[in-house]
């Protein structure tokens, strides 16, 4: 996940980043996970209290940003360490010029 995080349309990112979140989540050092969209990686790390804050897919568009955070959310929802409680990426709206889709992780202590 060094070369995160990715730009581009969502038809181009969408099944790389599937690909990746797929590797991370089955590590057995992975407990929970979850995935959700942001203008401020700092604070939804703290806001989340997660160990880590992986930014996947960078964005100036908001459009963009919540197709690619709903497709995720709707492809992972039904995994047993994902904590996102809704199939669909239903967040507020980032009002910042770069928009990011995350993945926050937790590891088994």
């Amino acid at each position: 996940m060094n070369d995160f995080p990715i730009k581009g349309w969502p038809s181009e990112v969408l099944k790389p980043l599937a690909t990746e979140i797929d590797v991370l989540v089955r590590l057995k050092s992975i407990r929970e996970f979850y995935l959700g969209r942001t203008n401020d990686l700092e604070a939804t790390k703290s806001r989340h209290g997660a160990q880590h804050i992986i930014p996947l897919y960078e964005t100036t568009s908001l459009d963009n940003a919540i197709e690619v955070e709903d497709t995720l959310i709707r492809k992972f929802s039904h995994r047993k360490k994902c904590s996102n409680y809704n199939q669909h990426g239903g967040g507020g709206i980032s009002s910042g010029y770069i928009n990011y889709v995350y993945v926050a992780v937790w590891g088994n202590s």
